[in-house]
């Protein structure tokens, strides 16, 4: 069992964040959150890069060389249609050859052809260096002098979601205090992984067998097995957290990241802001293990049925991305489940949380010191009948949409 916790205690966050994250991405400096990644250009079959002056491409056989005491040694041949690009130019025993990268060079003569860039190309790269995004869901509230900036995160990203907008990153960066869900980067890995293991783990003897239907049982079995799992780790675990196990062991792009997530690259750039947490990771863990045994079975019956995370993150990203609106409320909220089971959960993952979410922001913009706050939680929180917006805006409230 403890194999099973080493490797997804840290990713049951999963359902209240809209996605994971793992130890060592969630205590890493989130370097690889970047400020600009830029878009690519490509170029026949190579993507076309800053500082590069050409391209060669093999027209038939030829040699690839590395220089050694200033004379070329042959390494290995390079079949025909291959395409390098050219970073530097050399002439070397009387013969002209192109520096393809990492200390290899290719020789000028009739087995390759050389190109340099047309100067679209050369304008597409230049504009493509730092493309601002669009994507996002933003808002903005004022009152007695306070002011709430409001951000839907989506929590795994892809670099294509940096750099953010100019407008986001400013009201960021003139904000005092940033608020989100669960400080993530600062959690105690050890505690926190015990206080799942508290939740998770049946403490009456009983095992999971002894819970669900012996079709679902099979099913569990069935599943766990093919991603090479032992029963015996399992047995003792409750369905909630069996459904978060599932969940982690699903197929997923390696492209979407955790560290990448909208949350995670506004903790890394906290720097001298107070972080405040709207709920944290125990009060997240406290409600998902206090569902009663029907919810915990219903989500442990559906994470069964699927097998890849893609289909469910990709649409999400997308509408995040094109900032839509219906598409992330559609996504969130159209589900095909009149369950009651259904409906205690979307109560409490999603409307009794948006109301102390929303208590805590109307205190933010009625407090006497004053102050600029900005708040990051999942896209699906501002969405909704009972979304934090709606229900801000019955306090008397008003809220701007930027973006």
């Amino acid at each position: 069992m403890k194999k099973i916790f080493k490797s997804v205690a840290m990713l049951v966050m999963a359902v209240f964040l809209v996605s994971s994250f793992s130890v060592s991405s969630a205590f890493a400096a989130s370097d690889s959150a970047k400020n600009c990644v830029p878009k690519k250009v490509m170029w026949g079959k190579t993507e076309l890069k800053s500082g590069q002056l050409g391209k060669v491409t093999i027209l038939k056989e030829t040699k690839l060389f590395s220089l050694k005491d200033n004379k070329l040694v042959a390494n290995k041949s390079l079949p025909a249609k291959g395409e390098f690009r050219v970073y530097s130019f050399k002439k070397v025993d009387n013969s002209d050859i192109y520096g393809v990268g990492g200390g290899q060079y290719i020789k000028k003569d009739s087995s390759i052809k050389y190109e340099t860039p047309s100067k679209r190309k050369l304008a597409e790269l230049k504009a493509a260096a730092c493309v601002e995004n669009e994507g996002g869901f933003f808002w903005k509230a004022e009152k007695n002098g306070n002011t709430v900036y409001m951000l839907g995160s989506i929590h795994l990203g892809i670099e294509e979601f940096y750099p953010l907008n100019s407008k986001i990153m400013k009201a960021f960066n003139e904000s005092k205090y940033l608020a989100v869900e669960a400080d993530i980067l600062n959690l105690n890995p050890l505690e926190f992984q015990q206080t799942i293991l508290e939740k998770a783990v049946y403490e009456d003897g009983s095992t999971i067998e002894d819970h669900i239907s012996k079709e679902l049982y099979k099913k569990l079995t069935d599943t766990f097995v093919s991603y090479g799992g032992d029963m015996n780790e399992i047995k003792y675990l409750k369905p909630w957290y069996l459904s978060m196990s599932l969940d982690s062991l699903k197929t997923m792009d390696p492209k979407y990241k955790s560290e990448l997530g909208i949350d995670h690259y506004f903790l890394s750039k906290a720097g001298n802001k107070k972080v405040i947490e709207l709920e944290g990771a125990e009060f997240q863990i406290n409600m998902l293990s206090g569902f009663p045994e029907d919810v915990q079975i219903k989500l442990l019956e559906d994470s069964l049925k699927t097998g890849n995370a893609n289909d469910g993150l990709s649409p999400l990203i997308k509408a995040w991305q094109t900032s839509d609106d219906a598409a992330i409320e559609k996504l969130l909220f159209s589900v095909p489940d009149n369950s009651p089971e259904y409906k205690v959960y979307m109560t409490e993952m999603f409307d009794n949380r948006n109301v102390g979410m929303a208590n805590k922001i109307e205190k933010y913009l009625t407090g006497t010191t004053k102050g600029t706050y900005f708040v990051v939680v999942g896209a699906g929180h501002y969405f909704g009948d009972m979304s934090i917006i709606k229900l801000l805006e019955k306090k008397g409230l008003k809220i701007e949409k930027l973006q």
